[in-house]
């Protein structure tokens, strides 16, 4: 029911014209402006001023006694329950009618203005009665509809508790009725129950659309994922403080849609880059580039124009890009690894004539490829460092190959080829262009080096030589070695604690063993292959100049960090 509103007075006092004191010789303009004035004035006035009607008038007394007849009426009514929508009907046709004789008799008298205030009070307390009861009653109406399924019905009756509610909650003088959390909890009832309808909608248009999704029913699936995410965003947008509203949900809908539409351009990217294999396989090199080239063009338009949709993938665009770069390099990158066979074969055989015109080339390739073409699969660091480092060096070649012509041993029962010394510092120098053995001279063996040192002065020998060239495993080392003699013969072969003074000696300069190789025992101990290429130690076997000669029979082996470093410690390669 509407709150009654007192309707204002209409009435107003009739403006008073001023007018100056006119000089003698205007006498007869003042008189006529005077007679104009009170001809205005009297025109003017209020027409109910003119025309108010006698209180006695049968009328008007109908009209207030049926207003104190309501009046009884009422006071009978809320003294035995509280009133009805139908009881305030009556109590405002009595408010209606005290307003009305008033008006129409322009009574200002006390008494009738105090009746009216009275009539005002005792409607505001009757219908703060009426809402306390009708909003209570309207809940527990609602609440028994929706337990018996009549949905609609019990959000119309709730509506109107919560709009009861809300208007009890704005009067200052309801302090009985007024309930803001329960006016938050009906709110959130209706906001619910008015969403669960759109919520089932929802939930059975996304299991359809996912169905019509697995039944690559592309068009239709697109179209409920469509009607999906209108639902969630209605949801959303007039239900945001419901279970219902989810922006994550909307988000993965959205995806879905951004899916769907870009299921063909996915396509088209996996057909292009099948294509473009193909020409590969055939040795199409241009025609496999230019569809690798359009294949990235569809995947960046996906990427762009459709960030939400899950074919978006940058990975898939950086494979496209790296295909492409690799097919653009398979040329030099294929004259580069001719280029290392023939160059291999030659330093196997020791032919160095002319070999800087293939080295220029091959390094002036690589350093194309690696500068135009940084993604090519066929981009090889380990290459482009041999052909740079073998250019560079190359006036080293003949003198390091000189050093190890006569300096190889076959290890028995091997297919391996073993260093008959140590590795003299001479030799480590023209490798490695270092040197950092404590005890210098050209003849004494290379010592204070660590695994990784080691490794990579093998590595380095490796592209000189053309072949492999490693560290010695432990079985190869003891191959080499061989039946370790008794005594004096085995004193005569070490550089043991005993003569040696604790010093280390140039290489060669005891009696060889019984495979032709010296200082397998004493002198430097020698780092040997790791177990495995990450491995944190390595073995380090024959022991040192500062071992004792029975130490030295039993030939010592330990295990070392490979970052060690240690004046007794050095090492000798093999060849494969």
């Amino acid at each position: 029911m509407s709150e009654y509103k007192r309707p204002e007075p209409t009435t107003s006092q009739p403006q008073q014209r001023r007018h100056s004191s006119l000089p003698w010789i205007g006498l007869g303009a003042g008189v006529l402006l005077v007679v104009g004035a009170v001809f205005a004035w009297g025109f003017s006035r209020p027409q109910h001023e003119r025309e108010r009607t006698d209180p006695n008038d049968p009328t008007m007394v109908r009209l207030q006694a049926e207003s104190m007849a309501l009046e009884r009426q009422f006071a009978r009514i809320c003294d035995n329950r509280t009133p009805t929508t139908e009881d305030l009907e009556l109590l405002q046709r009595a408010i209606d009618n005290q307003r009305e004789w008033m008006r129409a008799t322009g009574s200002a008298d006390a008494e009738q203005e105090r009746r009216a205030a009275a009539l005002d009070a005792l409607y505001e307390d009757a219908w703060l009665r009426y809402a306390i009861v009708a909003t209570n009653a309207d809940e527990s109406a609602g609440r028994e509809l929706l337990a018996a399924g009549r949905h609609d019905q019990a959000l119309q009756r709730l509506r109107s508790a919560l709009d009861l509610q809300r208007q009890l909650n704005q009067r200052r003088e309801a302090t009985g009725g007024r309930d803001l959390s329960r006016e938050t909890s009906l709110r959130q009832e209706i906001d619910r129950l008015a969403a669960e309808p759109l919520a089932a909608e929802l939930a059975d248009i996304t299991a359809r659309a996912a169905s019509l999704c697995d039944a690559n029913k592309t068009a239709e699936a697109l179209a409920a994922y469509t009607r999906a995410s209108e639902l969630q965003r209605r949801l959303n947008r007039e239900f945001g403080r419901t279970q219902y509203a989810s922006l994550s949900n909307l988000e993965k809908l959205d995806a879905e849609i951004e899916t769907l539409k870009t299921a063909g351009m996915a396509a088209e990217v996996m057909a292009l880059s099948a294509e473009a294999a193909e020409a590969q396989g055939a040795g199409c090199s241009a025609e496999a580039v230019a569809l690798f080239e359009k294949a990235a063009d569809v995947q960046r338009l996906i990427n762009d124009d459709h960030p939400r949709s899950r074919h978006v993938s940058v990975a898939r665009l950086d494979t496209l890009e790296i295909a492409r770069q690799t097919e653009l390099s398979s040329g030099a990158m294929r004259r580069v690894q001719t280029l290392d066979r023939e160059i291999a074969e030659a330093l196997q055989a020791r032919r160095l004539d002319g070999l800087a015109t293939p080295l220029k080339e091959g390094s002036e390739l690589n350093d194309t490829v690696a500068t135009q073409y940084p993604r090519s699969r066929r981009l090889d660091p380990e290459l482009r460092l041999k052909f740079n480092f073998l250019l560079v060096h190359r006036e080293r070649l003949a003198p390091v190959q000189a050093e190890l012509a006569d300096g190889l041993r076959p290890v028995p029962g091997r297919a391996v080829r073993i260093l008959r010394t140590e590795v003299p510092q001479r030799l480590y120098e023209m490798v490695m262009q270092a040197n950092p053995s404590r005890q210098t001279g050209a003849d004494l063996p290379v010592e204070s080096v660590n695994a990784f040192d080691a490794t990579e002065f093998c590595r380095r020998l490796s592209w000189m030589l053309g072949r492999t060239v490693r560290l010695p495993t432990e079985a190869e080392f003891r191959a080499a070695l061989g039946l370790v003699p008794d005594g004096a013969a085995l004193a005569e072969q070490v550089w043991s604690q005993e003569r040696s003074g604790q010093n280390v000696h140039p290489v060669a300069s005891t009696v060889a063993g019984a495979n032709g190789c010296y200082d397998l025992l004493g002198n430097v101990a020698e780092w040997l292959a790791p177990a495995t290429v990450d491995a944190e130690v390595a073995p380090v076997a024959g022991g040192s100049c500062t071992d004792v000669l029975a130490d030295l029979a039993r030939v010592p082996l330990e295990k070392h960090s490979r970052l060690d470093r240690a004046r007794t410690i050095g090492f000798r390669v093999v060849v494969e």
